[in-house]
């Protein structure tokens, strides 16, 4: 799994490559997100992710809890079709903010 960030103005995108499937992984994206909130907490995230057709329970807490909690203005661009049909299916689109890309 791979993790680069590209900042467009008010914006930054987390852009996630391969598959989410480990601890280590999980805690990658927590550090990833957590610096782009420190350096602007007003600016918008925008997390893609690329190629995964899972994401770990740990990562879904974070996403959740980040929205919920910390209140970051945070968007989740899901581009496996898989993927999106089992956050749809556990009733997770609206609070996770979860789009098609």
């Amino acid at each position: 799994m791979e993790i680069t960030t590209k900042t467009n103005g008010q914006s930054v995108d987390v852009f996630i490559s391969g598959i989410i499937k480990t601890i280590s992984d999980g805690q990658s994206i927590k550090e990833a997100v957590a610096r782009v909130f420190a350096q602007d907490s007003q600016q918008l995230i925008h997390i893609h992710i690329k190629d995964s057709f899972i994401i770990t329970s740990s990562v879904i807490g974070f996403l959740i809890k980040s929205i919920k909690i910390d209140k970051m203005e945070l968007s989740v661009y899901v581009y496996s079709n898989e993927l999106y049909t089992m956050l749809e299916d556990m009733n997770l689109i609206e609070s996770m903010n979860v789009r098609k890309a």
